[in-house]
């Protein structure tokens, strides 16, 4: 993870220097705060589902945002307090954690089809229920997970 370039002190060439843990620790509640509020959205959502007795359920992309909030805690709170390091697993699983957060709401519209024309009403057109996992949230669940793993590789090298 490259922070800025500077001068090396021996020969004097440019030179990638991380960030400080000081400053890659500030991105950690906003990160926590974020992914607690994507995870609130689909608890209030649900509630009003099930009020309306309608089958209610976790999304992947939910439970991909909640795992990745578990890791979070587990790797950029707890791990660091412990040690008092940040290591370079930590800004891996920072990474992951953002580009995890950024692709969430687009693989949420894949789970309800929001990229093609018919939509979900394709499924009741059909006479079936909804399924648990659109072929379009599968990709984009992939593709996301994917980058978040190619993201904390390159963080954490």
């Amino acid at each position: 993870m490259t922070g800025r370039r500077d001068a090396n002190p021996v020969s004097g060439k440019l030179c990638d220097v991380p960030m400080s843990a000081d400053n890659v620790t500030r991105l950690v509640p906003p990160l926590i705060a974020l992914q607690f509020a994507a995870f609130g959205w689909r608890i209030n959502r649900e509630i009003s589902v099930g009020d309306a007795n309608r089958k209610t359920w976790l999304p992947l992309p939910d439970a991909i945002n909640i795992a990745s909030m578990l890791t979070v805690v587990a790797f950029l709170v707890i791990i660091p307090l412990s040690s008092d390091a940040f290591e370079r697993i930590s800004r891996g699983v920072l990474a992951a954690g953002y580009l995890l957060l950024a692709f969430h709401p687009i693989t949420m519209a894949a789970h309800y089809r929001l990229f093609s024309k018919g939509g979900r009403s394709i499924y009741t057109q059909r006479g079936k229920d909804y399924p648990y996992a659109t072929g379009q949230e599968v990709f984009m669940l992939i593709l996301s997970l994917a980058l978040a793993g190619t993201a904390a590789w390159y963080s954490a090298r």
